[in-house]
């Protein structure tokens, strides 16, 4: 096995940061602009919390720490490229359809990899509301309550690092096409970009839940633990429900009953409507 190839290696990582950063901030900086600059003085027709906007302190540390954790990002996601490019990590990812059944393959694991990585981060944002690790780790992201573009991916480095692993780990073990791979990762960036921008937006797309969705993840914290999908959250019974009380001490996801509505034998509420 030969040395390390510097050029390469700063190449990938320098090419997935740069990237990782321009898609952020393009799509970040057009929600932010279009919204909250240009119609900041009538929030009370597309912001999901009006009332509510962060502090300038607050959005400079989204800015600050999302910039960052792109950069993290983008030398994981480079390191990886370049253990495939050099074959220092003999990854199963691909090039050529025909190498792996086709065209049916390739989209077929593309939407499998898709279900994986939201289940795994559905997972992986569970354990991140465990008592534990939200004080811990989690209660940073969650100090912007009232969410904006930027916030994204505003979080504690070691949650940055679990989620990156969750998404990241089936590339090893599984056969992707490189170009699934961008896709999935940018669809992810974008729409998880949409779905913290605090905007009334919607998606074409049946199974991408509005902005809401995530939005009243912050607002009420321990419920709504899916990115893209609200199948995990119905399966589970973490998705948000009428009539039930939320908050940063109710813990599990389930929210909590009145007293009086505590009985046996009594129906759950129904499920909140995204």
């Amino acid at each position: 096995m030969g040395g390390v190839d510097w050029s390469l290696l700063i190449a990938c990582i320098g090419g997935a940061s740069l990237a990782g950063i321009v898609t952020y901030h393009a799509v970040a900086g057009y929600f932010y602009f279009r919204y909250y600059v240009r119609q900041r003085s009538t929030a009370q027709s597309w912001k999901l919390q009006p009332d509510r906007f962060l502090s300038p302190a607050l959005h400079r540390l989204a800015v600050w720490t999302s910039t960052r954790n792109m950069m993290l990002s983008g030398l994981l996601s480079g390191a990886l490229i370049y253990a495939n490019l050099s074959g220092s990590l003999d990854t199963p990812i691909y090039t050529d359809v025909t190498s792996w059944g086709g065209w049916a393959y390739t989209v077929g694991s593309t939407v499998v990899w898709f279900l994986l990585a939201e289940y795994t981060a559905y997972l992986v944002h569970r354990l991140l509301h465990t008592r534990f690790m939200f004080r811990h780790v989690h209660r940073f992201h969650h100090r912007f309550v009232a969410t904006n573009p930027y916030v994204t991916m505003a979080m504690h480095p070691a949650e940055l690092l679990m989620l990156q692993a969750a998404t990241l780990a089936p590339l090893l073990v599984i056969p992707f096409h490189a170009l699934s791979v961008i896709g999935v990762l940018l669809y992810i960036v974008v729409y998880n970009v949409a779905g913290h921008s605090g905007i009334r937006l919607a998606s074409v797309l049946p199974w991408q839940p509005p902005a809401q969705f995530h939005d009243d993840h912050h607002a009420h914290v321990h419920v709504n633990f899916g990115q893209h999908l609200l199948i995990w959250d119905r399966l589970h019974g973490t998705l948000r429900r009428h009539g039930r009380h939320y908050g940063p001490e109710v813990f599990g996801g389930r929210g909590q009953r009145d007293l009086g509505d505590a009985v046996a034998g009594r129906e759950l509420e129904p499920f909140v409507r995204y």
